[in-house]
């Protein structure tokens, strides 16, 4: 999945707790070598692997349990091949398992909404180690239980739900791309950190189209239990590598316990610097490049659950035709990536904000085509026009990096971080509500909501755009001042 958070390291940074003030100096860059790339690949892996299938498993569920057909009639959404005898109770059934999954999500997002107020923040002082080893901790024990519930016919959807608790506890994926780029920001230098970020980037990719690509094979091969096994396996290993092999990242972190992490002074630092006015509408630049970055990541998350059920119900697709397509689509968006920051970008030397409203307009594109879509290929042609869709969130975070004062990039970045923890608990209830009401008339009205919300991050770049078109340099950072709005 596209949910990647882009932090970079701090030269000074003060916490306020009681009367005690620390100070944190810059890290000093290390040689390259594979650290995050290893355990997000793993993770992102496992979640590519296992997430039609378990979408199928709901279905099943939904229409044995909680509908009460016969299971000869169900069986048919554990099928790799789909047949257009069952488009009724299709229609039946994802109605239903709409509301699941809405709830699920829901469940999934409450505590990484929380923990994100506080955790880009106190990692500045505990370090980057806890933010990743939680969350890889948290998804091994839901895919075990992932294993169990698969395992155990006589339990209906709803106790799907249970699986996301140790996810959502633990922080989830706000939590970990969050920690993951915390942790590579700190290695790194600003000369190379662009492009080690997106290496970063390309690993999740890569478990994402390798997923994919062998997804169909091997649940035709294994079956849904031993493959939700793997997944689980994946992540567990991805845990053991983390917390085995990586040393922390932050040089000086002091050892935090729980209690430290539920510090409301925290937030307050962090609203303080976000808010405060600063020359030049530098307050609203932040502000509007933090909110179009999270409305980028609401419609990811409010869509991601819904394409599987489009394109079967739209273009009569099953588990095989999907994972092909995502496979493909990832390894497009992969390609974009490296072609357009170390190709298109250098060579044509078009800015960050210029780029993004390029990847937004692509964006735009791409969602019309799949509304619009009857055929198998316009999905594909779709995925080719979005060709740079991938890097706008990137890079905004690598532009607020680059404008912001050193000392208050942790702020911003633990603000939008808080904001996109909102984005799982919020998107899934508009797109699945507006999914369940439009299926028998328009499913793809989500893809025209998406469209709304794109043209609302242009425009907040545009506002950006024309703030900032005095400066000296593209990347002239702002500055702090109390009077000047």
């Amino acid at each position: 999945m596209d949910d990647l958070s882009v932090m970079t390291e701090i030269e000074n940074h003060h916490l306020e707790n009681g009367s005690a003030v620390r100070s944190m100096v810059q890290n000093t860059p290390r040689k390259f070598h594979l650290t995050m790339e290893v355990p997000m690949c793993l993770t992102m892996l496992s979640l590519s692997l296992t997430g039609a299938a378990v979408s199928n498993i709901l279905l099943y569920r939904t229409c044995l349990h909680s509908l009460n057909h016969p299971d000869s009639v169900c069986k048919v959404f554990l099928a790799l091949d789909k047949t257009n005898q069952t488009d009724e109770l299709e229609k039946e059934v994802q109605r239903y398992a709409t509301v699941v999954n809405t709830v699920k999500s829901i469940i999934e997002a409450v505590a990484p909404a929380v923990l994100s107020l506080f955790m880009g923040v106190w990692s500045d002082t505990h370090g980057r180690k806890p933010l990743v080893v939680w969350p890889l901790f948290g998804m091994a024990m839901t895919g075990m239980m992932l294993v169990v519930y698969s395992t155990m016919n006589d339990l209906g959807p709803w106790w799907l739900i249970v699986t996301a608790v140790p996810y959502s506890l633990t922080g989830g994926m706000i939590i970990l791309f969050t920690g993951a780029f915390c942790y590579v920001s700190d290695v790194t230098s600003p000369e190379n950190r662009s492009l080690r970020m997106t290496i970063l980037g390309a690993s999740v990719s890569a478990g994402s189209v390798l997923g994919g690509l062998f997804s169909a094979h091997l649940l035709r091969a294994v079956g849904n239990v031993y493959l939700l096994l793997i997944g689980a396996s994946l992540n567990v290993f991805a845990y053991a590598f983390t917390n085995i092999f990586l040393r922390e990242s932050l040089e000086g972190a002091i050892q935090g316990r729980l209690g430290t992490l539920l510090d409301w002074s925290l937030v307050k630092q962090m609203a303080r610097e976000c808010f405060k006015k600063r020359p030049n509408f530098g307050r609203a630049q932040i502000l509007l490049l933090t909110v179009a970055n999270s409305l980028t990541i609401f419609i990811l998350y409010g869509s991601m659950n819904l394409e599987y059920l489009y394109t079967r119900e739209k273009l009569r697709w099953a588990l095989k035709d999907y994972t092909l397509y995502s496979a493909l689509s990832t390894t497009i968006s992969f390609a974009g990536g490296f072609l357009g920051i170390i190709v298109v970008q250098k060579l044509l030397k078009i800015g960050d904000l210029a780029f993004v409203n390029v990847a937004y307009l692509s964006m735009i594109v791409e969602y019309v085509v799949k509304a619009l879509a009857v055929s198998t290929w316009h999905m594909y042609l779709s995925s080719t026009i979005s060709l740079f869709k991938g890097l706008s969130s990137p890079l905004l975070r690598s532009l607020l990096t680059k404008i912001l004062p050193i000392s208050d990039i942790a702020k911003v970045f633990a603000l939008m971080s808080a904001i996109e923890g909102l984005c799982p608990l919020l998107s899934p209830l508009l797109y699945n509500s507006l999914y369940e009401c439009t299926i028998s008339t328009f499913p793809a009205a989500f893809y025209m909501l998406s469209i709304g919300i794109v043209c609302v991050s242009c425009t907040f770049i545009g506002l950006v755009q024309y703030f900032r078109r005095n400066v000296s340099t593209p990347y002239e950072r702002l500055q702090d001042s109390p009077t000047i709005a």
